[in-house]
């Protein structure tokens, strides 16, 4: 009897080891460095990344790894790892901030079984303007602070005031004019975040500021942070 209860401890003991899972980490979250704050289609908005790995582990022990990949989920787009000490390496540098978003690395091990996990390159706010535009930053402004070229229109006619802040986490974004939040009103609407005067009158004239923020943490586990762009407009009726 003693030898039997002997060995249904030892199994009881062998049992969670069993049925422990192989994880995947890596550096989880990583943070864009933007080259400025002004994105056309005539200049490319760079910044510097640091490269993206992930390991897989068990127990808290390294499991070496043959092969790796990366998939951004915003298009889906997979991009081959690099394998180096049995890990997995993604080399980003000097990239479009259009890459910042979501990642899904995949790792092999060596007894052929596939496990992912997810990562995160964080950006903070900038603007990514969809056409050509006269802007200029404001040089060490903190937070980052872009003024736009003033803009006249005449009475009753229709105005667009772009915001395409870009970010990722998704950024909040808000309008203030004169100093003063801009709500909803009388021939005011929203699309996106563009502000729209759909009918001009002197009212309308002033200063208009476009807020963009989101937070994220600056390393994994860390507080998070706020980060904030200010994009400003005067507007002129004639």
């Amino acid at each position: 009897m003693r030898n039997k209860e002997m060995i249904y401890l030892i199994l009881i003991g062998l049992f969670p080891l069993a049925l422990a899972q192989v994880t995947v980490i890596g550096n989880l979250a990583v943070v864009a460095s933007p080259e400025s704050h002004v994105g056309t289609p005539n200049k490319t908005l760079y910044a510097t990344i640091p490269n993206l790995w992930c390991a897989a582990q068990k127990l808290g022990e390294h499991v070496d790894v043959e092969y790796g990949e990366f998939t951004r989920l915003s298009d889906g787009k997979v991009f081959p790892g690099t394998v180096n000490q049995g890990k997995v390496y993604l080399e980003i540098g000097k990239v479009s901030v259009r890459v910042a978003g979501r990642y899904r690395c995949e790792v092999r091990t060596l007894d052929k079984e596939i496990h992912s996990g997810n990562l995160i390159i964080y950006l903070p706010p900038v603007l990514d303007f969809p056409t050509a535009v006269r802007v200029s930053e404001v040089l060490n402004a903190r937070p980052p602070h872009v003024i736009g070229a003033e803009r006249k229109g005449l009475h009753g006619e229709r105005m667009v005031l772009e915001c395409p802040i870009l970010a990722n986490p998704e950024p909040m974004v808000r309008w203030d004019k004169n100093g003063e939040p801009l709500g909803n009103s009388e021939n005011i609407e929203y699309d996106g975040n563009n502000l729209i005067l759909t009918q001009l009158t002197e009212e309308h004239a002033g200063k208009y500021r476009c807020t963009g923020d989101n937070s994220f943490p600056l390393f994994v586990d860390g507080p998070s942070i706020p980060h904030q762009l200010y994009f400003d407009q005067d507007i002129k009726v004639v």
